[in-house]
């Protein structure tokens, strides 16, 4: 009968860390990298929807330097041609940019809560 208690308390501890790997595997989501691309003095697409944790990640394809400017000022990300830049999303809401040498480009992150 001690053998048969010793084994369900090894089972049942196996099955509680099987369960506690699934609700944290399958509970958080993943950071995604969203990428925009700068191209013929435009951002491509102009409106993207991220969540907390993402990265908005810029590159730079066109033939000349780029920002990604934050209207409100709490970001500036300079984009060299061929180079890129980026940064992560940490709360929600939504940001209207612009690149400062060429401000008739603009672009839109719309910020949701993380899941």
């Amino acid at each position: 009968m001690r053998r048969h208690s010793e084994a369900g308390a090894s089972c049942r501890a196996a099955l509680g860390i099987a369960a506690g790997m699934i609700l944290l595997w399958g509970g958080t989501a993943c950071a995604a990298t969203i990428a925009i691309t700068v191209s013929d003095l435009a951002f491509e697409p102009a409106v993207v929807e991220a969540r907390v944790g993402d990265v908005i990640e810029w590159r730079n394809a066109d033939f000349v330097g780029h920002t990604a400017t934050d209207r409100s000022g709490q970001w500036d990300v300079a984009l060299p041609e061929g180079k890129s830049g980026s940064i992560p999303m940490t709360a929600p809401g939504v940001m209207s940019y612009f690149c400062r040498f060429h401000p008739q480009m603009t672009g839109i992150i719309r910020v949701k809560p993380k899941l």
